[in-house]
Parts: C-alpha cells; sequence; structure tokens
C-alpha cells in the first residue's frame, strides 16, 4: 500500500511558532487581567437603554468617533457586560492582527521578512499592551490592517474581484468611525494609494474613496461639535523636539539590545544582498515609511500648532509599517538554520527585555479598580464594618462595576469629582474612634496625614496612577511587625541645646510655654523665616520614586494661617528645580491658637525626573510665615519613604 505523508514546510512551523508566543504573551494568566479605567469609561458610556443614547453621550462628552462605542453597545447586547465578554473581541482581533501583518509583508516582500516583522510584533510591548484591553487601539489596529491588506490585494498583487473593492472601503469606513488616529491613517493609506493605483484602476479607486467619505457623513455632525466645543486635552502635554526619539525608544523597551538588535538585524539584509534589495523594492519601503511617518508628523505639529492630541497610544495603527521599513531588507533565500538563529535571538532579547526591562506583567494587571475592591473586600470579612473609614478617590461608579462583579457590598467616602478637602479630610481620621482606615488615590499630603493618625501598614499596593493602603491606629495581633517604614528621618523639637545636623536655628527665637513646660520656636507678628532643614538630595534618597514629607506643630494668633510648608530644591550652580509651597491653611480645623501638626509630601519623580539631576541637588525645606504673623513653632520632622515605581511606567522608562 502506497502512503504519503504532508510534510510542513519548516518556514511555516516557524510561523506558527511565533505567532503562538504572540498569543501567550498577549494573554498570559488572563485571570489577572482586570479593566483599566478608560475600558471602565467605555463600559460606563455604552450603559444607556438605547444605542441613541450612547450617540449624543459620546457626542457631548467625548472626543472619540461613534463607531467602537456602537459596536460594543450590540455586542454587549448579545453577550453581557462581564470583563470577558467585553474584552473578548479585542482579543480575537488582536490574534488575527497577527496573521494580517504577516500576510502583508509576504506580499510586499517575501515571506522571510514576513517572518522577522511577526516575530518584533508578536514580542514587543507595544502591541502586547492594546491586544486586551477594550479600547478603540486594538480595534484601529486591525480595521487599519484589514485596509492595507485589501489595499494590497487591488493595488500590489493587482486584484481585481469586487469582495476586495468592497472590503476595502469597508475597512476603511471602520477605521474612521473607530478613532480620529486611525481615520488618519485610513487616509494616509488612501493617498499612498495614487502613487500605485493603475489607469485602469483609477477612477475605482477614487470611487472608493468618496464611498467612504460619504459613509462617514453621517459622523460629521458629530465631529464638527467635537471639533468646536473642545477645551483642548487639558491632561496632555504638547510634545517636544525628543518625542520620536522617546517613541522610539518606547517601541524598543528602552532597550539597547532591543533596539540595537532590530537595527543588526536591518543593516544585516543590506549588507547580506546588498544593492539588490534596496533598489528592487524601494517603492513599497518608502510607501511603509509614510505610513509610518504620517500620522505621527501630523500629531506632532498638530498638537504644537493647534491642541495637545498626541499620545503614544494614538500611534499603534501605524506602528507595524516601522517594523516593515526597516526589516524589509531581507531576500528570500535564507537557509533555515540561519533564519531560526535569527528569530530565536529577536524573540530572546525582545521577552526578556518585555518581562525584566518593562516588568510588562507587573505593570499590565496593575490599576486601581479591582484591587481596591478584592481588598477592602477581604479586609472587611476579617474586622467589624463599624470599626473603618475608607476614604477612595476613584470614580464610584467605575467601583460599583467590580463592587457588583465580585459581589463586594460596602460603602465608602467619596473623594472624586469634587475632591474631598484636606480639613473635611482631618475631621474624619481625627474626630473618630475607629481602628482602621483604608485610602487609595487620594493626594500626597493626604496620605502623610493619614499614615500621622494610622501609623500602622496592614497593607499597600502600587500600581499605574494609583497607590492603596489599608492602616491601623495600633499594631495588630496578625502582622507581627507593621510599623510603616521611612527610609530617612529627622527631627526638631527645640527641647535640647546640642545640634542637630542639617538644621538651621536662631536659638534666640526659642521660647517656652511656661503651662506646658514645652519648647518651641516663635514667629514674631513681621518675621518671615524660621527654621530650615537643608541637606544634600543624595543624602537622604536613594532613589526618584520616593516622597519627601515635611511636617511640625504650628499656632498662630488669627485666622487665616497663611503660612507655607515650602520644598525648594536648586542644582550646584543654584538654579532652582523645584519649589513647592503647600499652605496650611487648608489644614487648620478649629481654633488656630491651638498646636495643630500640618503636612507637606513631595513626590520627587513629579518635580524632578532625571534622577541623575536629584543626586547633585539639594533640597531645602522650611516654614514660610508669608503673611508674617505671630506664630508658632515646633516638633519639625523631614522623612522619606518608599514611593511607586511603576506610577507612570506604562509608557516611561524605569
Amino acid at each position: 500500500m502506497n502512503t504519503s505523508t504532508t510534510k510542513i514546510d519548516p518556514h511555516t512551523l516557524l510561523v506558527l511558532f511565533v505567532a503562538l508566543v504572540g498569543i501567550i504573551l498577549r494573554f498570559w494568566n488572563p485571570s489577572e487581567l482586570a479593566f483599566i479605567n478608560d475600558e471602565l469609561s467605555t463600559w460606563q458610556k455604552i450603559s444607556f437603554s438605547t444605542v441613541g443614547e450612547v450617540i449624543q453621550n459620546i457626542k457631548v462628552d467625548d472626543s472619540h468617533p461613534v463607531g467602537m462605542y456602537v459596536f460594543l453597545y450590540y455586542w454587549t447586547a448579545i453577550f453581557g457586560t462581564a470583563q470577558w465578554a467585553i474584552k473578548l473581541p479585542f482579543a480575537l482581533m488582536a490574534v488575527a492582527s497577527l496573521w494580517l501583518v504577516y500576510q502583508i509583508s509576504r506580499i510586499w516582500f517575501n515571506r522571510n521578512v514576513a517572518l522577522f516583522v511577526l516575530a518584533y510584533f508578536a514580542t514587543l510591548q507595544y502591541p502586547i499592551w492594546w491586544a486586551a484591553i477594550a479600547r478603540q487601539y486594538q480595534s484601529g489596529l486591525f480595521c487599519g490592517l484589514c485596509m492595507v491588506w485589501c489595499w494590497t490585494q487591488l493595488l500590489v498583487n493587482k486584484r481585481e474581484e469586487k469582495r476586495y473593492w468592497v472590503g476595502f472601503v469597508l475597512a476603511g469606513v471602520a477605521a474612521m468611525y473607530n478613532h480620529y488616529f486611525s481615520f488618519i491613517f485610513a487616509g494616509a493609506v488612501g493617498i499612498s494609494g495614487l502613487w500605485w493605483v493603475q489607469r485602469k484602476q483609477l477612477w475605482y479607486y477614487i470611487g472608493a474613496g468618496i464611498a467612504m467619505l460619504l459613509l462617514f457623513l453621517p459622523h460629521l455632525e458629530i465631529t464638527q461639535y467635537q471639533l468646536t466645543n473642545a477645551d483642548g486635552h487639558t491632561w496632555y502635554q504638547a510634545p517636544d523636539s525628543s518625542f520620536l526619539t522617546n517613541h522610539i525608544a518606547y517601541i524598543f523597551h528602552y532597550s539597547e539590545w532591543c533596539l540595537g538588535a532590530v537595527l543588526v538585524l536591518s543593516l544585516g539584509g543590506i549588507l547580506w544582498y546588498n544593492k539588490r534589495t534596496i533598489t528592487k523594492d524601494w517603492k513599497k519601503r518608502m510607501t511603509a515609511l509614510w505610513l509610518f511617518l504620517f500620522p505621527l508628523l501630523f500629531g506632532y505639529f498638530y498638537s504644537i500648532y493647534q491642541s495637545p492630541i498626541l499620545r503614544e497610544s494614538h500611534l499603534l495603527f501605524s506602528f507595524p509599517y516601522l517594523l516593515l521599513f526597516l526589516l524589509s531588507f531581507w531576500g528570500s533565500e535564507i537557509k533555515t538554520v540561519p533564519k531560526m538563529i535569527l528569530v530565536i535571538i529577536a524573540l530572546s532579547i525582545n521577552i526578556y527585555t518585555l518581562v525584566i526591562n518593562r516588568q510588562h506583567y507587573t505593570t499590565m494587571n496593575s490599576h486601581p479598580y479591582k484591587p481596591f475592591v478584592v481588598h477592602t473586600k477581604s479586609l472587611l470579612e476579617q474586622i467589624d464594618r463599624e470599626n473603618i473609614h475608607i476614604v477612595l478617590g476613584e470614580n464610584p461608579l467605575y467601583l460599583e462595576y467590580y463592587k457588583t462583579a465580585l459581589e463586594a457590598n460596602f460603602e465608602h467616602i467619596e473623594s472624586f469629582r469634587p475632591a474631598l478637602s484636606i480639613q473635611n479630610f482631618r475631621q474624619i481620621i481625627a474626630d473618630t474612634t475607629k481602628e482602621f482606615l483604608i485610602v487609595g488615590s487620594l493626594p500626597e499630603t493626604y496620605i502623610q496625614m493619614a499614615m500621622d493618625y494610622y501609623p500602622h501598614l496592614i497593607q499597600q499596593e502600587k500600581g499605574i496612577n494609583f497607590e492603596y493602603y489599608i492602616l491601623k491606629r495600633t499594631s495588630w495581633t496578625k502582622i507581627a511587625d507593621s510599623k510603616i517604614d521611612y527610609t530617612y528621618q529627622s527631627s526638631l523639637s527645640f527641647n535640647e541645646e546640642q545640634t542637630i545636623p542639617n538644621w538651621s536655628i536662631d536659638r534666640n527665637r526659642i521660647d517656652i510655654d511656661t503651662a506646658t513646660i514645652n519648647f518651641y520656636y516663635t514667629l514674631p507678628e513681621g518675621e518671615e523665616w524660621g527654621a530650615s532643614f537643608e541637606a544634600p538630595m543624595s543624602e537622604i534618597i536613594d532613589t526618584k520614586h520616593t516622597f519627601v514629607e515635611m511636617s511640625m506643630q504650628v499656632r498662630t494668633d488669627s485666622l487665616p494661617a497663611n503660612g507655607k510648608i515650602v520644598f525648594e530644591v536648586k542644582d550646584t550652580t543654584g538654579n532652582m528645580l523645584a519649589w513647592i509651597g503647600t499652605p496650611i491653611v487648608e489644614q487648620i480645623v478649629g481654633e488656630p491658637s491651638k498646636w495643630q501638626t500640618v503636612y507637606a509630601s513631595m513626590r520627587v519623580a513629579h518635580w524632578i525626573p532625571n534622577y541623575e539631576t536629584i543626586q547633585n541637588a539639594t533640597i531645602k525645606a522650611f516654614y514660610w510665615n508669608e503673611n508674617k504673623q505671630a506664630t508658632g513653632v515646633d516638633d519639625m520632622k523631614v522623612q522619606v519613604r518608599e514611593g511607586n515605581p511603576i506610577l507612570y511606567k506604562d509608557t516611561n522608562p524605569f
């Protein structure tokens, strides 16, 4: 009997292996996946009874097209609003995007280029991050790839089937309705086609573009409204001249190894094939470079001259074409073993830097809402609910999603639009006998005050854009040592004659309260400056991810108490790097003539992001008696505690 076996091409096995690696990296430990703030915003924006209400809400309260929201409105009407259901379509689009990236690269160049492009697309954090996030970025990437794939069939492969024209139009329209930057990318694709289209295809191509614009007409009034009424993304910063280099560094994990490997691989193709590969495919290569650069340059100059709109996520749609450009110099003749070695090296470097340099699986699942609910629920199962205050600074509607999903039933004090004043916060934690306090996503000074009243740390969690603490007034037998750990402390009580390093005082200003036999520092009316602390930053901190805190007791003869606790940071030449003045009047409760502790906290990384600058700087902390009131100051203290090393590390370097 004759038997035949079908052997799988080694190249195909490599492609399948790389694709599998990409899928695993995108959905590793899916039970740990949680909604980020923007996903809960998506859920909230589709939580209306009719699609018309969804569209009207997006028009008025958002700055994106309505397409993704309308899609999710109908999707969740079928599959529900469980976390897995909302994330599922984006996860499926992420898997499909792996295939599309490979196919587009193969058709434009060859299967070896496609394999190398896939290896990087599968293992870089940029596309991995957005793969399972229910926002416009993965959906826009998918729509853009579908559009380019149909465009490729029509203009590169010169296919004439109507299904490619229909797919080209529908994918382009989907990109236009998805996000304004995927709209811009669709425009870049359309413009690039004028360089490729043949005479016999020209009117079909122009007709396809007109069809896309006509299909977008129903949205035009919404777009006009959003542009007219937009007050600018005030929380965005306009990009500076370093944006492009920083963007490239972010794409390649802020790693010299990762960036160096792709550049060596790119140069290797040029050297191996010499002029053949450059002259053969220059038109496709320039098209790829155009598709990568056009949205970036448009966003950059619009942000500079009109309104800040540019973020890393907005450039995901055009990102694959950078890889296509860089890796396009390889020809179709490579033996299996060297090809496999090159792929394994690329995968190894990228995965290592993804996990170690970018700490992806720490940052990816470090967002506030789920852990807030999980940890709070866990504590409430161990203690009397009447013995705890819970003050959270996140959107209560978003917290409600996880309260419902996790069957957590608890009330909390809201500090979200409007934020709870620090005076009200002080009254809550001071005028109570409750033993436990939970605080999350509150300003630094609030946390400093909370830790003074509740000095025992039961649990903490730090993540992207949040910190969460469970605190206790006294020690807890369930935890052996729960005192808050300060890496540096220095205090000045004025009761002793000894000189304390780093403190400067005028001992002629020390007075005594005869009733309590307590020494304190006095600032008579007309006196502006008091005792101060000054030290090299390198002496008190060992990382920029720290909080430098100052507290002191203050009493004044009259209200308002207009003094400030001030931090000054200067470089070696005396140039001011940071100046922070925290008014104490906002913290005073009751009579100002009674001693009250006031607080100020400085998150170092907010003010001085460059750690080398910090090491060569000096910090000074003092009380500024701004209105020159008669004031008493006592028990001054400077302390440093560990900060949050992953606060903004979704896109920034570690």
